[in-house]
């Protein structure tokens, strides 16, 4: 990842090593095998197992909440109880890249198409923070995006934006 081009402040950008002793680390002063140790400590779902509505109506109850997608003839329901442990779920949807995307820490779930510069980007997570939001990275450059804006901001594709889909959260 190339941290000389950034959008934000890399001292504003904290990862949280799971320990009980200086929890906080600041991107500016991460030490390259802490980053890469800590690359999807939230494991991202890349190949989904969907069901029916009636199959999730035996383990899905009526006030959970879902991030629901829908795309022609083809809709989705993305549990946040499964999200809240792997943040981003990508697959396919009518030839379109689709990644749900949820940050337990704000609550914000947003559905993107992955899709940049006419490349399939395919999405994990950097176990860091930027405004307590959730921080993920491409692996075809290892660019940083902000999960609320859908914005890149640390790497070669900084100031690139994903385009949100239509997505809707039931309460």
């Amino acid at each position: 990842m190339d941290t000389s081009i950034h959008s934000v402040p890399l001292t504003e950008i904290y990862f949280d090593p799971f320990r009980t002793t200086n929890r906080a680390v600041r991107l500016s002063d991460a030490a390259p095998d802490l980053i890469h140790q800590l690359r999807d400590a939230f494991p991202p779902i890349y190949s989904p197992i969907f069901e029916s509505a009636a199959a999730a109506d035996d383990w899905l109850d009526s006030n959970d909440l879902i991030v629901g997608y829908a795309d022609g003839n083809a809709a989705f329901a993305y549990p946040v109880r499964i999200l809240n442990f792997h943040e981003i779920i990508s697959h396919e949807v009518n030839g379109r890249a689709v990644m749900a995307t949820y940050c337990p820490l704000c609550r914000s779930g947003i559905v993107y198409d992955r899709t940049v510069n006419g490349e399939m980007l395919l999405f994990g997570n950097t176990s860091a923070l930027y405004e307590s939001d959730m921080v993920m990275l491409d692996h075809q450059t290892g660019s940083y995006w902000m999960q609320v804006s859908g914005e890149a901001i640390v790497g070669t594709l900084t100031g690139t934006r994903l385009t949100s889909l239509p997505a809707r959260t039931p309460l």
